[in-house]
């Protein structure tokens, strides 16, 4: 079995993509560039947005029936600490976040998907929407180590569909994760937009001995960071009025 499918339950799956793409129309998403996305492997680097995870649905569904890939996601230790969670996690195409799992799905073709942001970046208060959080390497050091290209993805939506008052960090030493004080539970119906940006060839990131150290990883994440930031803010002119 591909890498790219992984542990991936094609019921489970399925089941799960019913209810993906209700939300996915719901959202009334706009997709532009998702001709970037490589045939073979890449790395996905996304912007979160909002605070339910939808931001990974919409983008999600948007690859899946798009393209016909299936994303592999890099996530929080937190989602397999509970036997049953990890389990179903597996079978959606989740993996714990690793540089070593991650190459492995890279040297077979697949997709990985990471939010440089991490939590972060999706439980942002809702006066700092827009505004990245500051990226994590990992994602970065993936990319170089298997010597893919990383392709920006920015999502504009969720901070409206979704938004939180602010964060909780007094749990994060025993959870790992901060908390979210969300503003609704349901999404508010607002328009969605995904921008696929072009490719940024990595290999230009590594010297003539291609090694791959923190510093090298740390520019090429800040590289990209910038990119998606303003990108971001073109993309939210661009939907305009949220709503209508």
């Amino acid at each position: 079995m591909s890498r790219e499918r992984g542990d991936v339950d094609p019921a489970v799956l399925e089941k799960a993509l019913a209810p993906a793409r209700a939300m996915h129309r719901y959202s009334r998403v706009e997709i532009e560039g998702i001709e970037h996305v490589p045939r073979g492997a890449a790395v996905v680097a996304a912007n979160h947005t909002g605070w339910t995870g939808l931001d990974f649905s919409n983008l999600f569904v948007t690859l899946h029936d798009g393209l016909g890939r299936t994303v592999r996601t890099a996530v929080h230790p937190a989602f397999f600490r509970a036997p049953v969670v990890g389990t179903l996690a597996s079978k959606l195409g989740f993996f714990e976040v690793s540089v070593q799992e991650s190459t492995e799905i890279l040297d077979e073709g697949g997709l990985v998907l990471f939010f440089p942001e991490a939590e972060e970046g999706n439980f942002k208060p809702i006066w700092r929407r827009y505004k990245l959080e500051p990226f994590k390497p990992g994602f970065a050091r993936v990319a170089l180590a298997a010597k893919v290209p990383i392709v920006p993805v920015v999502i504009v939506g969720g901070e409206e569909a979704n938004p939180s008052l602010f964060r909780i960090e007094r749990f994060k030493d025993t959870l790992g994760l901060s908390l979210p004080v969300p503003l609704n539970l349901f999404p508010f119906p607002v328009k969605w937009r995904i921008k696929f940006c072009e490719p940024i060839d990595v290999t230009k990131y590594l010297g003539q001995e291609s090694s791959v150290d923190s510093d090298v990883a740390e520019t090429l994440a800040r590289d990209v960071e910038r990119v998606m930031q303003r990108e971001l803010l073109r993309q939210v002119e661009k939907r305009g009025n949220p709503f209508f």
